[in-house]
């Protein structure tokens, strides 16, 4: 008997839904480097996971090689966050800012070490020592500071923190996405660097997705790196005022030490992931939706939907926290912002559809959205009164 197909009756298409971004890997950590590999990257950089795998490109007396050990020797370090080490080759005569702005595209990373003191140029007279420059490091603490990337430099002298010295510029630009390290221990031509890797690893390793997961990097433990004998209480009190860390022995036990003058490390850190995030999710909410996102508020209801989704995880991760909304800063209803970061920890507002101005509705862009966060913090040190009684 002849049949009649169904689809005269009922039809019906799949429709596969559009590409979104994936998560930025905040813990990718590059390593900007002019030395000579056995095996050179024919992309200009290499991905790896391993110390061994560095060995087999770069030689286990290579630099690169040394710094993977800190970096992978630390619990827990970049593998923990899902990152990579990423070794990329500079150009001859290349500076840091301008190789870091050749790839920033290249590649995705987030933290940035070098094989090299981006200040110490060597004097053409052999008899005359090298001279101190700061210009190529200036221009790369000025480069990452508008970028969601973080510089970690060390340096082995005590004159950084001098007012003059390469600290204090730091410190007066504000920049605090340049992560001032000192470390003066013997041989500190070599293990100042090693030093910025071995807390590099170590700083470099939330995995954001979990619970109860963000860190500080104050009083942690580097492994396969010795405290600093020549730090002393006059050079702590020099940091607190112009913002490196140090690694120092507190009480017998080998610490970090984080002044947070020019900032802490894990504010910036963990802000950049959130910023990150927070474009991640809005891309999303554009570029997944088969339709459109329309210009109402259940079309902004879908975006900030997707913002709060990020604030959630903030909340969760610990970034973020309950409390006192205590800024002069104030918008949308001052009332609810309040009750909402005592509650949660964040408040998001969208100015009604509404009241958009016309010229920004026809060019198609969503009403200004704000959000309000509190940042969770950290105990660094603690007072204590004990009272007796006889």
């Amino acid at each position: 008997m002849p049949e009649i197909d169904i689809t005269n009756v009922i039809q019906i298409d799949v429709s596969t839904p559009p590409a979104g971004l994936s998560s930025y890997n905040i813990n990718n950590l590059a390593y900007f480097t002019k030395e000579t590999p056995i095996n050179a990257p024919d992309a200009g950089y290499a991905v790896y996971l391993t110390p061994s795998a560095v060995a087999s490109d770069w030689g286990t007396n290579s630099a690169v090689y040394k710094a993977s050990v800190a970096i992978f020797s630390q619990s827990p370090n970049i593998l923990t966050g899902g990152g990579a080490f990423i070794v990329i080759l500079m150009e001859d005569a290349e500076l840091l800012a301008t190789a870091i702005e050749r790839t920033k595209n290249l590649v995705y990373y987030s933290g940035i070490l070098t094989g090299f003191d981006p200040w110490v140029t060597a004097n053409s007279d052999a008899e005359t020592p090298v001279v101190a420059d700061y210009d190529e490091a200036i221009a790369a603490s000025n480069a990452v500071q508008s970028v969601n990337k973080i510089l970690f430099l060390a340096s082995p002298e005590l004159d950084a923190l001098g007012s003059n010295g390469i600290f204090a510029q730091i410190k007066a630009a504000n920049n605090t996405h340049t992560r001032m390290l000192l470390y003066t221990v013997e041989n500190a031509s070599v293990n100042h660097r090693l030093m910025a890797a071995a807390y590099a690893g170590r700083a470099m390793s939330t995995n954001f997705s979990g619970s109860n997961t963000t860190a500080t990097m104050h009083l942690k433990d580097l492994a396969t790196i010795t405290p600093d004998p020549l730090i002393n209480e006059t050079v702590i009190t020099d940091c607190r005022r112009i913002g490196p860390d140090v690694y120092v022995n507190i009480a017998g036990l080998p610490k970090v030490f984080a002044s947070g003058a020019n900032d802490y490390f894990d504010n910036v850190y963990n802000l950049n992931w959130f910023k990150g995030a927070m474009e991640v999710a809005g891309f999303n909410v554009l570029a997944t939706t088969s339709t459109k996102v329309p210009q109402t508020e259940p079309g902004m209801s879908l975006l900030k939907g997707a913002y709060r989704l990020v604030c959630e995880q903030a909340l969760a991760n610990g970034f973020i926290s309950p409390g006192s909304w205590n800024s002069p800063e104030l918008f949308g209803d001052p009332e609810s912002l309040r009750r909402n970061v005592l509650e949660r920890g964040y408040y998001i507002y969208s100015q009604p559809v509404n009241e958009q101005p016309q010229a920004d509705r026809e060019a198609r862009k969503a009403p200004l959205i704000q959000i309000a966060i509190k940042f969770a913090g950290a105990i660094h040190s603690t007072n204590l009164i004990i009272y007796i009684n006889r």
